[in-house]
């Protein structure tokens, strides 16, 4: 359960508001810890909403303490009982939590702080239970295309699943902390499962405008970091398809890697979905050996850079002018090294076949020259 959920469904209840930290208001909280004595602080393990009416404490400056701790420990956030112990909250620490996303609510005092704990209970361990059956349906789904028709059938919240519409993203060198306040910050439905390295983020009740909305923002949020990829399926319809959405957000996720890009979609992997279709190894084999292999070799053997030349010479649709001007370098040596590389090929790179066979060959050595999805 994210902070924002909670205040959103109990802020007329229990007459809660926000003060402060509204940039962390979507961080998911774990449990309620009821905290009055600050030598108690020890207990604080990390992604508790913390409630307090200051009994305890009557010393000079024990609600700075107390706000700064809590956010040292991890907390998801802080709700104090205004009116008997706590008079009013100093600005600066209202700029703290500002500054610090840590988000800062008020109840006064004639709620009772058994009837917000009790609420909030319920909604966290009924949340921890659907998560349980929820994870374990859409894992046998995803990875062992295993759907328990008949678990479904005896829980009738589990049905709208059945024909929901679903995407896919496949992530990779995310912390699975970032990416569920991220996921939270979208405001779509999710679920988040995680495979050895790989964390899959499935959408569901999605349509082609919030998945496109959804990625738009999900990019924004993972601009910043270079070693963050990620692979997005096509839209599918009901459990049965997460089996194969999952195997296009791998493949995506594979080439965005391959290719050093921070996201590719199915869709656009262009000859590097033909090679992905390929699962018979010896046409692999025979494509590399016949295309690469002798480049790559010669390489190895003279330290040369002939194989980088070859990849611009066939991207560049044969302009030495383009090559030269890519790689720094002059002009007849561009030359001179296209000559090299036509005799070690015994080819002159004229012919469409030849430059079609060598573009998949290079698709081929990315894919294999690239960290395995998992």
């Amino acid at each position: 359960m994210t902070l924002k959920q909670f205040y959103e469904k109990f802020r007329k209840k229990h007459q809660l508001q926000l003060i402060a930290g509204e940039k962390g208001i979507y961080t998911s909280f774990k449990w309620i810890y009821l905290l009055e004595d600050l030598n108690n602080m020890s207990f604080i393990r990390g992604g508790e909403l913390i409630i307090t009416t200051g009994l305890a404490n009557s010393y000079d400056h024990w609600l700075e303490e107390l706000i700064h701790s809590v956010n040292k420990k991890g907390a998801s956030g802080i709700i104090l009982n205004i009116g008997n112990y706590i008079k009013d909250i100093p600005h600066y620490l209202i700029d703290y939590c500002n500054n610090n996303h840590l988000p800062l609510l008020i109840m006064p005092w004639e709620i009772h702080i058994a009837d917000i704990m009790q609420d909030g209970f319920n909604d966290i361990i009924k949340e921890k239970q659907e998560e349980e059956y929820f994870s374990k349906i859409f894992s046998n789904a995803i990875f062992d295309n295993m759907i328990d028709n008949a678990f479904i059938a005896e829980h009738e919240d589990m049905k709208p699943y059945s024909y929901s519409t679903y995407g896919i993203v496949a992530f990779k060198n995310v912390s699975n902390d970032k990416l569920t306040v991220i996921l939270n910050q979208a405001e779509q439905k999710y679920l988040l499962l995680t495979k050895k390295t790989t964390q899959y983020a499935i959408l569901y009740n999605i349509t082609e405008n919030n998945f496109a909305a959804t990625l738009a923002f999900l990019h924004s949020s993972l601009s910043t970091d270079d070693d963050i990829h990620c692979g997005i399926s096509t839209l599918g319809q009901g459990l049965q398809c997460l089996f194969n959405k999952r195997i296009e957000a791998d493949k995506a996720l594979q080439v965005a890697i391959a290719t050093k890009k921070p996201h590719c979609f199915y869709n656009n992997l262009g000859l590097y979905q033909i090679i992905l279709g390929i699962s018979d190894e010896t046409i692999l084999d025979n494509l590399y050996t016949q295309s690469l292999k002798t480049i790559v070799d010669y390489d190895q053997k003279h330290n040369s850079n002939y194989l980088e030349i070859l990849r611009y010479y066939i991207e560049f649709n044969s302009s030495v002018q383009l090559v030269a001007e890519h790689t720094f370098t002059h002009r007849n040596t561009i030359n001179y090294r296209v000559a090299k590389i036509k005799k070690l090929l015994q080819s002159d790179l004229s012919s469409m076949e030849e430059r079609c066979r060598i573009r998949l060959a290079f698709c081929l050595y990315d894919l294999q020259h690239s960290n395995t999805v998992n």
